[in-house]
């Protein structure tokens, strides 16, 4: 983890973010605020940038870092942040 990396509490941020499971990816769009929670990694806030056509992945530039793919089954939460 890097200096730039910002680490949440998911609990501060209940009112502003709402858990997506994997049936409510299709809700995503290119340029939605998101908190990605991954194995071994702090909470980190990122946005999405390409969603698939059937919603199954999408890819999110964490803040600071790089791209990530985001895929059914590899453990990651995902929580939108609202407007």
């Amino acid at each position: 983890m890097n200096g730039d990396t910002q680490v949440v509490s998911l609990a501060t941020l209940a009112p502003q973010a709402r858990p997506l499971g994997y049936y409510n990816w299709v809700h995503l769009n290119p340029g939605d605020r998101v908190i990605v929670k991954r194995y071994g990694f702090g909470p980190e806030h990122g946005t999405v940038d390409i969603v698939s056509e059937d919603a199954t992945y999408f890819w999110v530039w964490i803040d600071g870092q790089s791209r990530i793919l985001i895929f059914q089954g590899d453990g990651t939460v995902i929580h939108k942040i609202l407007p």
